[in-house]
């Protein structure tokens, strides 16, 4: 009898966790979607640490401008900053999609400015084939695959959800690594 009680006392404490992890499932998928790190299957999004890796990266691109792009374009880069901001604040994931999209644009501006046909290459193409002319620092090239696998990761993970402050840090990247693209599109040679 003793043995009895000792095997039920053992198993229901396991069952009744698998019970209430059951019952409650939508709610511990809602709460496990709030994590910036999410594992699933072979997946593994850790979105804090590769923007981490990121922003290091980014803090060694060539700081020098074409002269007065300062004043050419600091107004509509603080606007453009904070529409983005502002999505951010309603759905970081939006703000992520919407800072992409900006890269992207000035991807083409500079494969224009450069002569590459921008109709049948992706972006990553024509910003490997600026870097590899020259017409943009080579870190570049890392920064900006880092920003493509994170918004990757915010457009393909739909239980992956992301803070206010990671969607602002992805948009401080994806501007600066805009404007370096901006920069060669509008230098006069």
């Amino acid at each position: 009898m003793e043995h009895l009680v000792k095997i039920i006392d053992s198993v229901v404490w396991p069952i009744a966790a698998v019970w209430l992890g059951y019952i409650f499932k939508g709610e511990l998928r809602a709460l496990l979607g709030r994590m910036s790190q999410f594992k699933y299957k072979d997946v593994e999004a850790k979105f804090d640490k590769q923007l981490n890796k990121a922003e290091i990266t980014a803090s060694n691109l060539k700081k020098e401008l074409p002269k007065n792009w300062e004043k050419a374009t600091t107004r509509a880069a603080l606007t453009q900053y904070e529409q983005f901001k502002r999505i951010a604040e309603a759905s970081p994931r939006a703000a992520i999609l919407e800072a992409w999209l900006d890269v992207e644009i000035a991807v083409s501006a500079a494969a224009e400015k450069a002569g590459l046909e921008s109709n049948p290459r992706s972006p990553a193409l024509l910003a490997e084939h600026l870097i590899a002319l020259k017409h943009i620092p080579e870190e570049t090239l890392s920064v900006f695959h880092s920003l493509r696998k994170l918004r990757n990761q915010a457009t393909h993970m739909p239980d992956f959800t992301l803070t206010e402050e990671e969607a602002e840090r992805y948009l401080d990247l994806a501007l600066k690594v805009a404007n370096t693209f901006r920069s060669y599109a509008v230098k006069n040679v």
